[in-house]
Formats: C-alpha cells, structure tokens, sequence
C-alpha cells in the first residue's frame, strides 16, 4: 500500500467541467475549477490534518476517521460538515455542501501521487483531480 502522508500539487483534471454542470454553477465550483492547490497530510496518532493551500490561502481540517467535522477550503468562508473514513488504498470523504447536495471524494494514493475520484447525489457525472507527490 502506497504511503498516504505527503505533500501533494494538482496536476490536471478529467471531466471537471462536465461535472461542475451536472451540479449547476456557483462560486464553489467556479473556484474548484480555477484552483491548483497543493495538499499535505499528516497523521498524528488516530488524527488526520490536512492542509490546503490555493491562491496564498492555507487551510486546515483535522478529523479522525469516522467522525464528522468541519472542513474548509481554501476559497470559503464558510465550513461544510464532511465525514471521512479508510477505503481500499485510501479515503473515503462525504461532505454536505447544502442540505441537498453531497460530494463524495474518494482519494487513492500512488507512491507518485494521488487520484481524487469526485462525485455528487445529484449525477452520475464524475470528475478526478490528479496530484503529483512532491
């Protein structure tokens, strides 16, 4: 199994405008399309922190698998309740952008890098967002 601490930097996307119009257009995923973010994740113990840093902003969530908590991202003010959990050679997380709408996001780690599988309740469209390791 692939390492999942590490630093990682956006490389390209498969699908992304597909998917941000089968969920329908707004400042979220016009900034999810626009951003090139690197992420670093770190394990303390049965805490995770994830770190996100886009366009000079840098956010941090720390969760423990299974277990809601608030997570923010670099473009919002505001934070979404998101849950996460271990899936195969990786993560699973749920998040609740409205009381309507959830994105799935399952992470696969590489030892080059990393895959996140993009998807809502809304649609069968799907999106990936590949990451180099740094």
């Amino acid at each position: 199994m692939a390492q999942i601490v590490g630093k990682y930097q956006f490389v390209s996307g498969e699908n992304t405008d597909e998917f941000v119009k089968s969920i329908g257009k707004s400042e979220i995923t016009d900034t999810f399309l626009q951003s090139t973010p690197v992420v670093e994740i770190q394990q303390n113990g049965d805490q995770w922190v994830v770190a996100i840093t886009s366009q000079n902003k840098t956010v941090t969530s720390t969760f423990k698998l299974g277990e809601v908590y608030d997570e923010r991202f670099p473009s919002q003010s505001v934070g979404f309740k998101s849950v996460t959990t271990k899936q195969d050679n990786g993560f699973k997380t749920e998040t609740s952008l409205t009381a309507d709408l959830k994105v799935v996001r399952r992470y696969e780690f590489t030892d080059t890098g990393m895959i996140a599988h993009v998807s809502t309740n809304r649609s069968d469209v799907k999106a990936k967002r590949i990451y180099k390791r740094l």
